[in-house]
């Protein structure tokens, strides 16, 4: 009798609901990330204003959740290639939306640091794991298009803090955007219920029975009794030692940069472009509206962007749309009319968002089952440190007192960076410690 593997199984499988309803828990996921990264942009100028912050230490503060983020991504998101992805995914939602609620009834920028803290390492280690599930129960086919919709929702989170501080900021206050943060607490109950774990955990583990019951879900028409199922007891030893072997140092430093630049550009807009815009004349309100046009970009560029590059590759992909978000930072920088701004606005959305998006479908990818949510981890959280440089740089820069101009051609520099590193790593594989060419994992 031949023998399958549960890649193979996976890979071949065709759509059906099943999919769709772990599609559907992920994007969920990442609507939460979305909301509770950009909420605090929607009210920087009231804490300023309230609690007499200058636009450096607004800017600090604002870096805290992503500060969590890097610690939560490195120390915790590595759990899952032990303990697996559903513990450690319902744990963080249940402990980010607690903490979201908190924020709400803080007093001070001491109190609101801490909680946006802990916010973040929980997202820290919440995002690179559904990013992982997404890609480890698509279709090969599809895998890149799974993990990128998957992150579009990024955008739905975003724009929904940007509505909802439209609308509501004026009759709840800043506090009501966080009231809203601690909604996702009621996702656990049906994360508890519908939430599976991650096949390719359970075949390291040996989990024969729960195994076959995921399997039949993704492949309801398949015989599966010749599936390889083989307990790897060292894969969660020692993850990270495996992830510098044989030559990946530059590796795995080229992906950091590109998510580090990646998440620069990302976090910074979101966190300070409301700002940046009152500075060039324009009144809150329209400035919140232009947060909304970036947020949709990123929505459209992060789906866009998978499905090309599951028909081209990723290297074509991610180096086109860091130039984009280049060029269109720098013809943002000459104040054009409003048609232009918004067409500008929504290519930089598409280009950065959407760039975050695919930079997580590369690195699912690109590392193997063993070290994957330490190595996505690793990349997310050493990323976070051009996050917490985004909202850091954008207090410095309005501090500076620049021209609007030279604000964002400075931001711009990132996405050139990007563009090298990618077009470097893209070219290269990742290998695993041991002998036989298979164990060597290429990236498309």
């Amino acid at each position: 009798m031949s023998q399958r593997t549960v890649t193979s199984v996976v890979g071949g499988a065709r759509l059906n609901g099943f999919h769709f309803r772990v599609l559907g828990l992920c994007s969920l996921l990442m609507i939460v990330d979305g909301y509770d990264m950009v909420s605090y942009g929607t009210v920087i100028a009231h804490l300023m204003d309230e609690w007499g912050m200058d636009p450096v230490t607004a800017g600090t503060l604002g870096s805290m959740a992503l500060v969590g983020m890097l610690v939560g991504g490195m120390g915790v998101a590595p759990l899952a290639d032990r303990f697996g992805r559903r513990p450690v995914m319902i744990s963080c939602v249940a402990v980010a939306s607690l903490a979201a609620l908190g924020c709400a009834f803080t007093t001070g920028p001491g109190q609101l640091g801490a909680l946006r803290f802990v916010v973040g390492v929980a997202l820290g280690a919440l995002v690179p794991n559904f990013n992982a599930m997404a890609g480890e129960f698509a279709p090969k086919n599809s895998r890149a298009l799974f993990v990128t919709l998957v992150s579009s929702f990024y955008s739905v989170g975003g724009i929904g803090a940007a509505v909802f501080a439209i609308y509501a900021e004026p009759v709840w206050t800043w506090r009501g955007v966080f009231v809203l943060a601690g909604l996702p607490l009621l996702l656990v109950p049906v994360l508890l219920r519908y939430l599976p774990e991650s096949p390719e955990h359970l075949a390291a583990r040996g989990d024969r029975a729960r195994l076959l019951a995921v399997l039949r879900r993704i492949d309801p028409h398949g015989d599966h009794t010749d599936v390889v199922v083989e307990p790897k007891a060292a894969a969660g030893k020692a993850p990270l030692r495996r992830l510098f072997a044989r030559g990946n140092v530059l590796n795995n430093a080229l992906i950091w940069v590109f998510f580090a630049m990646c998440m620069l550009l990302s976090y910074g807009l979101n966190t300070w472009l409301p700002e940046l815009m009152q500075t060039a004349g324009y009144p809150l309100g329209s400035a919140l509206w232009n947060l909304v046009v970036l947020n949709l970009g990123g929505m459209v560029g992060a789906v866009f962007g998978g499905w090309l590059a599951d028909r081209w590759n990723y290297r074509g992909t991610l180096v086109m749309y860091f130039g984009a978000a280049a060029v269109s930072l720098v013809g943002l920088s000459f104040e054009p009319n409003a048609a232009v701004l918004n067409a500008l606005l929504f290519v930089a959305g598409a280009a950065t968002v959407g760039a975050l998006a695919i930079i997580h479908a590369f690195a699912v990818e690109f590392y193997p089952a063993g070290v994957r949510s330490t190595g996505v981890g690793w990349a997310a959280g050493v990323g976070r440190i051009g996050a917490i440089g985004g909202p850091t740089l954008g207090g410095a820069l309005l501090a500076l007192e620049l021209p609007f101009q030279q604000n964002f051609i400075a931001v711009a520099v990132p996405g050139v960076v990007g563009a090298i590193a990618v077009a470097v790593v893209a070219r290269r594989k990742f290998r695993l410690p041991a002998s036989p060419p298979a164990a060597e994992v290429a990236a498309n």
